[in-house]
């Protein structure tokens, strides 16, 4: 299997980190190679079912699909304004018709695979971290190689590396500008996120609501950012927060005039004993 060889000097490991946003560039372009591939993972397979059920009834749906998923490296690098425009539009279509009513399961299943990779990184550092991006990479201080269709070297010249995990990448792919390596999550975190019913561990442990939310400060979130996430009123999160935070399950920053919460190592177990960790 060729290899892209990936070098770290020490500065590279001190810069190197895991991106806990939701990055939807990323899922976009993974989404459309999951629509390519009629091989894809199975667990994709409701998914794609009902995004060719909408296309069936929506022509602009469709339009934009075939756009999106045949466009083409010379396409997205083009700086013709007609082909920029068409694509623009296709993009804006598919993102609101595809990706984001599927967010919250993206963002669930983000943070659930994101849990034990915190927990890495917090004990053992950025080398912690990339010794457990999946089997596709093996970590040999000072390189990182990853499966890729040529072998080739990639030297970070002191950048670092941002790792995004990615709901709908089919494999590792690599970005020499940033640089960035996008992580498929695991199969077992997105059938969990899927599949969820209330009546698991964490639910049953801290009730719906405080589970929906402790789940969504693993990358931090305001208050706001939490109320729309989880369907309640910002009172209602915040008096939830107080209770997290009581518990040493979240921390709160404040600055102006909002609050982020973040999740706490003690809050990361408990996602991890609540079945979190997939």
């Amino acid at each position: 299997m060729p290899q892209l060889r990936i070098h770290f000097t020490d500065r590279d490991i001190a810069h190197t980190g895991l991106k806990l946003e939701t990055d939807l560039m990323w899922e976009i372009v993974g989404s459309a190679q999951v629509l390519r591939q009629a091989e894809a993972d199975l667990s994709f397979g409701p998914w794609r079912r009902h995004v060719r059920e909408l296309a069936a009834r929506d022509p602009d749906l469709r339009t934009a699909l075939h756009s999106v998923v045949t466009a083409l490296p010379d396409d997205l690098a083009t700086t013709r304004p007609a082909v920029l425009r068409r694509l623009g539009r296709a993009l804006r279509v598919y993102r609101r018709r595809v990706i984001e009513p599927h967010l919250p399961v993206i963002e669930d299943s983000l943070c659930t695979d994101a849990a034990t990779r915190i927990q890495q990184y917090l004990h053992c550092g950025p080398e912690g971290l990339l010794s457990t991006l999946g089997t596709a990479t093996r970590w040999h201080p000072p390189v990182l190689s990853v499966d890729h269709p040529h072998d080739r070297d990639l030297h970070l010249g002191g950048r670092g590396l941002t790792v995004i995990p990615c709901y709908f990448a089919l494999r590792h792919l690599v970005a020499a500008a940033g640089p960035v390596l996008v992580l498929p999550i695991r199969t077992e975190s997105r059938l969990l996120a899927g599949e969820r019913t209330g009546g698991d561990q964490l639910t049953a442990l801290l009730g719906a609501t405080r589970a929906s939310i402790l789940r969504s400060v693993v990358g931090g979130n305001t208050t706001t950012r939490l109320a729309k996430l989880v369907g309640v009123a910002p009172a209602t999160v915040s008096h939830h927060t107080g209770v997290l935070r009581e518990a040493g399950l979240i921390a709160t920053e404040r600055e102006d005039n909002f609050a982020r919460h973040l999740i706490t190592p003690l809050g990361l177990r408990v996602l991890g004993a609540g079945g979190e960790r997939g």
